[in-house]
């Protein structure tokens, strides 16, 4: 069954986020580390503002699509999956905020 991760930057008044290191080099070495392990489709939205105009709760969200919960439990265990969590400050400043879970 399909299963989704959803990585998010909190969007705190002192972020740094490099959105061109994140998309041509953070996100591909995400894609190489995983996509052996079942993850099939990932993207990235960015929110500067929230629906009434104000400064959204977060700026960056990852869509990380997964052919299933075991695929996604399977790939944190390969150790170059800690390459892909020792890149975040390369990047950014802030600790992301993780979910993961399937459709109803």
């Amino acid at each position: 069954m399909p299963f989704t991760a959803i990585v998010m930057y909190p969007n705190e008044a002192d972020i740094h986020f490099d959105e061109d290191y994140y998309m041509k080099t953070h996100m591909p070495l995400v894609e190489k580390t995983w996509k052996k392990y079942g993850l099939a489709n990932w993207h990235v939205t960015k929110f500067p503002n929230a629906l009434d105009g104000s400064r959204s709760e977060y700026l960056i969200m990852a869509t990380l699509e997964w052919d299933s919960q075991e695929a996604l439990q399977t790939a944190l265990k390969d150790p170059a999956s800690a390459n892909v969590f020792s890149d975040i400050p390369n990047f950014t400043n802030k600790k992301p905020i993780t979910l993961a879970g399937g459709k109803l």
